[in-house]
């Protein structure tokens, strides 16, 4: 039979037990809004994995804690379906990450085209405005020999005249 002193000891115990599954729930729920952060900040893929990492092996060693406190307070099976569902959240937070991961490599890969494609046109564009830089100069030697093409027409005409009116006198 238990005594009353053994009872108080237990009743103490088992304070302390639920004292203590209630810390870890308290670090579990702070590590799940740890999670729920780095879900949110996707501006550094690389950390936030690492930090995803760290965070589930935490979240998995208080797991173990927990299970093994309540173990000693209430019993396996009722921690072994809490448990379930937490790691159930778990996949499917770690499901949505990876999704968000995925689409940021597909963003980048898509970037990386439009960046190509954009060199490639700015360099059409340059090419474009060379040519037609070549054409602006070619066009203004063009105009300045037709210039002096004309100039030595009419030179040739007055010299032709000059020669006419020459031999006129000279007859």
């Amino acid at each position: 039979m238990i005594t009353e002193k053994q009872l108080q000891q237990l009743k103490a115990e088992n304070e302390l037990l639920i004292s203590e599954l209630e810390e870890m729930n308290e670090l579990i729920k702070l590590k799940e809004q740890e999670l729920e952060e780095l879900k949110n900040n996707a501006t550094n893929i690389k950390e936030m994995q690492s930090r995803l990492d760290m965070n589930l092996l935490q979240f998995e060693q208080m797991q173990n804690n927990i299970g093994q406190k309540q173990q000693e307070a209430e019993g396996a099976s009722l921690r072994m379906e809490e448990l379930e569902q937490e790691l159930y959240n778990s996949i499917k937070i770690e499901n949505r990450y990876n999704n968000i991961l995925d689409e940021h490599v597909s963003l980048q890969a898509n970037l990386l085209d439009t960046n190509n494609e954009l060199e490639a046109a700015a360099a059409m564009y340059k090419k474009a405005q060379q040519l037609k830089t070549a054409l602006t100069q070619t066009q203004s030697r063009l105009d300045m020999a037709e210039m002096e093409i004309k100039n030595l027409g009419e030179e040739l005409a007055e010299t032709k005249e000059l020669n006419l009116l020459l031999r006129e006198k000279k007859i």
